[in-house]
């Protein structure tokens, strides 16, 4: 599709003038932090109207988690008893850790109560929230559990989520690709899940790639501050990526725990990590006051509807702002069934995954490994979705009744021939004897 793109100057100043009576975190803030975006968004209203995602079905794909908190008290919070990366078997610890606060942290961005140090409150709170975990990596690379000669873990992630019904699929950890991961993204895209990838920070490892950031038809969120500006590289510039999708608060927010190791303290945090699990919430608002719209509709509506005001589609790619600021209460103002049900984020058709492979996805169904061909002899493969039963080995019985008509056909005619046999017998046996 074509994008205008306006002058990034235009758009920066158009955000900053966007987030109304939230000014800088002072440091003196820092030291109790304090959810910001709640009130710039208004979320307080947003909820009293109704719109708390119900119905909704979040798939989280992150470090580690810790479900036993009053940040998740009450709440609708399931975690995939299967970790994501064989190296490391347990998807949930009591354990503090950066991966730990990592995840528990963006769960909380959803669904949170607001209870407990940082008082994380969720944008979504009675949204359904699917924990996929990799479990406490430490830092560490690790294989995926399942298909590790073809999926990255974050992949093997996507596929569990659609395989469980997920809507909308969000993840913050940077993940180097896998031959497979593209036949993963086709099934979702196949499928109309929604999948939001937060892109790099400033101090990720130049060379790390984008993740699932980097395929098409992902949305990609990246952080701005209660201004409205970027995150700041090391020399001061703003942190700007051509290729980011949406902006949306990720600065100086708090934590769920202290990463020196307490669940009884909060921290201040930046990173594009928080802007993802925020965009996926807005989705789930979207969802549920529009059921029946689509998920390639609700992205539609995502690009068209940011900032507060109405505008024309613009796409700023030189500025990092993509195509704007996240916006949840213009968000649900518009119904997302005005656009057409395409995913409008496929226009780099120089990247994976190709339209054959979305295209083959939607006539096999969601499922990984990819379908045999009928004249293969590696066997039939084994389905991992929704789209497809899962198939055991059985014996095909369809020719037992023709079969058993035919032996009983064959068995009345040999009986006859015998007693026709056997009469001829004894006539022939009583004519001698009379003679």
């Amino acid at each position: 599709m074509s994008r205008r793109r306006l002058p990034g100057r235009i758009a920066a100043a158009t955000l900053t003038a966007l987030i109304l009576g939230c000014g800088s975190v002072s440091a003196a803030a820092a030291d109790t932090p304090k959810t910001w975006w709640y009130d710039a968004y208004g979320m307080e209203a947003i909820h009293a109207e109704g719109w708390t995602g119900k119905g909704a079905k979040i798939a989280v794909i992150d470090g580690n988690i810790n479900p036993n908190l009053p940040a998740f008290a009450g709440r609708n919070l399931t975690v995939d008893t299967r970790s994501l990366c064989a190296e490391n078997p347990q998807p949930t610890t009591a354990e503090v850790t950066e991966d730990s606060v990592h995840g528990t942290t963006l769960a909380a961005q959803i669904i949170g109560t607001g209870d407990g140090p940082g008082g994380v409150k969720g944008i979504a709170p009675d949204a359904e929230v699917m924990f996929y975990s990799f479990g406490t990596r430490n830092g560490e690379t690790c294989t995926a559990s399942e298909y590790a000669d073809s999926l990255s873990p974050g992949a093997l992630g996507v596929q569990r989520a659609i395989d469980a019904g997920a809507q909308i699929v969000t993840t913050s950890v940077l993940i180097a690709a896998r031959p497979g991961d593209a036949d993963v993204i086709a099934n979702a895209i196949a499928k109309g899940v929604i999948i939001i990838s937060a892109t790099p920070n400033p101090t990720t490892v130049k060379g790390a790639g984008r993740g699932l950031g980097g395929f098409r038809g992902v949305t990609t969120a990246a952080a701005v501050d209660s201004t409205g500006a970027l995150q700041k590289s090391p020399d001061g510039t703003p942190f700007a990526l051509s290729w980011t999708t949406l902006v949306a608060p990720g600065v100086d927010l708090p934590t769920v725990g202290d990463t020196n190791g307490s669940w009884n303290q909060a921290e201040t945090a930046s990173g594009s990590s928080f802007a993802a699990p925020l965009v996926a919430g807005m989705l789930a608002l979207v969802k549920q006051k529009y059921p029946d719209a689509t998920g390639n509709q609700l992205i539609q509506s995502a690009i068209h509807n940011t900032g507060q005001k109405d505008h024309e589609l613009a796409f700023d790619a030189a500025s990092g702002f993509g195509y704007g600021l996240a916006w949840p209460a213009h968000f649900l103002r518009e119904n997302p069934s005005q656009y057409p049900d395409e995913n409008p984020l496929l226009a780099e058709d120089d990247m994976q995954p190709t339209d054959a492979k979305i295209a083959s996805a939607v006539q096999r169904g969601s499922t990984y490994p990819p379908a045999v061909q009928a004249d293969s002899s590696a066997g039939p493969a084994d389905p991992r979705s929704g789209d497809a039963s899962p198939q055991t080995q059985t014996t095909d019985t369809s020719w037992l009744p023709a079969t058993i008509f035919t032996t009983l056909v064959i068995a009345v005619i040999a009986a006859a021939v015998i007693a026709l046999v056997a009469v001829t017998r004894i006539r022939k046996k009583r004519a001698g004897a009379e003679q």
